[in-house]
């Protein structure tokens, strides 16, 4: 008998009812703060990928599923959904639509993961963009409707972490200040942490290796870090969500 790809699964009823409602829900709070649909192809150039993703993450580097084409192009199932959004906003010029383009999309996406409850290698994202501002109110206002969006949906025990990786100004100063911190203890980490300490540096901040957390806890927090335009920003977005009603906890080391 052949069976579902491992990794996958299928959705039989009457699951795919409740599947539908989440996905009702959804919509209808995208459509009440005017967002739009948006659909892009599973498949994309692995380019695409290795350019907004980054070529040095996990990502890229050991979950995507990639094959050559038979006219020997290299083609990837989307591991994610920006880097597609973003090429379809600059191939079909919206740019040069008036105001903001906001768009969400309903989907599924594909990462080779070691499979294990609750995660899958094909799984379903729901996600916003909003392009063409630099406001923090567009930012609290994705917040607001993830919080709409779980609390239609019958949620309600869940909390807000945030953090903010700053902008192309700032983040490459403080990768740099990361990366020659850990050259002096990374060698007491873990083999992964090994690895990220030169090639990806912000990720040694999110390894769940209890041995490492007190290594972790000592470097730099990159909100200390942030230029003279990301720390009023992100100080704007707290206090939107605060005048929102919306609880929230600011973690350093999230990334």
């Amino acid at each position: 008998m052949i069976r579902a790809v491992k990794g996958t699964r299928d959705l039989l009823p009457p699951s795919t009812a409740a599947w539908n409602r989440v996905e009702d829900v959804a919509r209808r709070v995208f459509h009440a703060y005017n967002y739009h649909e948006i659909r892009t192809p599973v498949l994309e150039a692995t380019e695409l990928f290795a350019r907004g993703v980054g070529q040095d993450t996990d990502i890229v580097s050991k979950e995507m599923y990639t094959f050559l084409d038979r006219d020997g192009s290299s083609l990837t199932l989307r591991p994610e959904n920006t880097a597609s959004v973003i090429r379809a906003y600059v191939e079909h010029r919206l740019d040069q639509r008036p105001g903001v383009q906001k768009l969400y999309y309903l989907g599924p996406m594909f990462r080779r993961e070691r499979p294990q409850k609750g995660r899958y290698r094909q799984f379903f994202q729901i996600g916003a963009e909003a392009i063409g501002s630099e406001s923090p109110a567009i930012d609290a206002e994705v917040i607001e409707m993830v919080r709409d969006i779980l609390r239609q949906a019958g949620l309600e025990n869940f909390w807000l972490v945030l953090n903010s990786v700053g902008c192309q100004r700032c983040r490459p100063q403080y990768i740099e200040l990361l990366r020659a911190r850990l050259r002096d203890v990374a060698s007491e980490m873990c083999e992964d942490c090994r690895r990220r300490a030169e090639t990806n540096p912000l990720r040694v901040l999110d390894c769940k290796v209890e041995a490492d957390q007190h290594i972790i806890e000592k470097l730099p927090s990159i909100l200390d870090h942030l230029c003279e335009i990301c720390r009023p920003h992100f100080a704007a977005v707290r206090e939107r969500l605060a005048d929102a009603g919306i609880a929230f906890e600011v973690d350093p080391r999230l990334v």
